[in-house]
């Protein structure tokens, strides 16, 4: 018998009490306040209060204009043109739905339907009053939704998807270990082509998995995420682990470093502290993706960061100066052949590469900057 299947759907999600409880406040500031038709409140934040940011600012901007192009359609027909009734709210009916669809709302018509049927029948003795009164408290409860998407219990989803590329980078900093290791040993062993393919068939699950996240992560970002901080970073970050990825892709294909002669077994102890310093930087990047603040600071710890690049891209120059000295005399060297010279610069380059990779694109990481500075 199998255990008991875990509930994947529980019935009363955190926004489901968010939404509870701020309409609840809100129904009960709105009637307690002096201004009339207080009542709006919750009826707007039961309809524009989502799980997300980025469906709540939709949804509230459909809101507002609908609620808008209702009231003035509303003044317009029912006291600009003088209209009999069931002529002039058909008129006013279609006006919606003809300046809906202009506008591009695909709800917000909707409502302002309901505000011309609502005014012109139920508050027609006092449609500016009314009017007034409803865009003011219809604004109050999109500002109130909006406020608790961001802090009454917000959407783990932005954080969850920065511990998932720290969680991704930690798996490339071991694949980079397992190379140094290689290096140093005297007797390295190769992984086979069947644990090769199983691995980078894991690694592109992986990937998959954390570019789905990343397009849910999107819906939090609000109107044109495109243009937000937090896209431009977890674009470049893709961007780095797909070229690391391939960088470890090259160095895997290659066969178990030789350590001899002794200039080739210096060479690789240099590569080796070159992806040593690959791993410090992409720990010090793992790390900066784990902390908390980073949804708010929208950037990284640019300092710490451009200190470990420096430094990488000091080994990685050492490490050409090194290949440089020696590959005449290595190249002329009897017990070294021609393939294997071709594989021993294949993988000085694919280091220097990753270490090329690391210093172009973390200026990119690095010029992510919070929304309110002045671009």
């Amino acid at each position: 018998m199998t255990g008991p299947r875990q509930n994947n759907n529980p019935w009363i999600l955190r926004s489901d009490i968010r939404l509870a409880v701020v309409t609840g406040l809100g129904a009960g500031f709105g009637l307690l306040n002096s201004i009339p038709f207080g009542y709006y409140v919750p009826l707007c934040t039961a309809a524009v209060l989502s799980g997300s940011y980025g469906n709540s600012m939709k949804l509230s901007i459909q809101r507002i204009l609908g609620s808008v192009m209702g009231v003035l359609i509303v003044l317009l027909f029912s006291r600009g043109l003088q209209l009999p009734l069931p002529l002039g709210l058909g008129l006013a009916l279609a006006s919606v739905r003809l300046f809906g669809g202009a506008l591009g709302l695909q709800v917000g018509y909707k409502v302002a339907g309901n505000i011309v049927i609502m005014g012109w029948l139920v508050h027609s003795a006092e449609e500016s009053i009314w009017g007034m009164s409803r865009l003011f408290w219809t604004a109050f409860g999109i500002a109130l939704s909006l406020w608790a998407t961001r802090y009454v219990w917000p959407s783990g989803t932005i954080p969850s998807l920065h511990r998932r590329f720290a969680s991704f980078i930690d798996e490339l900093i071991n694949d980079f270990r397992l190379e140094s290791i290689q290096l140093e040993a005297e007797a390295p062993t190769r992984m086979s082509t069947t644990q090769r393919r199983v691995r980078r068939t894991e690694i592109l699950q992986q990937i998959n998995a954390l570019r789905q996240q990343r397009d849910v992560a999107q819906l939090e970002l609000g109107l044109n995420p495109e243009n937000h901080p937090l896209h431009q970073l977890w674009t470049e970050l893709d961007l780095l682990i797909s070229q690391l990825l391939s960088v470890l892709d090259g160095l895997r294909g290659l066969p178990s470093p030789v350590q001899s002669p002794p200039l080739i077994k210096e060479l690789h102890l240099q590569e080796a502290n070159v992806l040593k310093h690959h791993i410090k930087l992409l720990a010090g990047l793992a790390s900066d993706l784990r902390k908390p603040d980073l949804v708010e600071k929208q950037c990284l710890d640019l300092e710490s960061l451009s200190e470990l690049s420096r430094d990488l891209q000091t080994a990685a120059q050492q490490l050409t100066a090194t290949l440089e000295e020696h590959a005449d005399r290595a190249g002329h060297d009897a017990d070294i052949s021609p393939e294997r010279m071709r594989q021993i610069v294949l993988r000085t380059s694919l280091i220097e590469h990753g270490a090329s990779v690391l210093h172009d694109c973390f200026p990119g990481v690095a010029r992510s900057k919070p929304v309110t500075a002045i671009r």
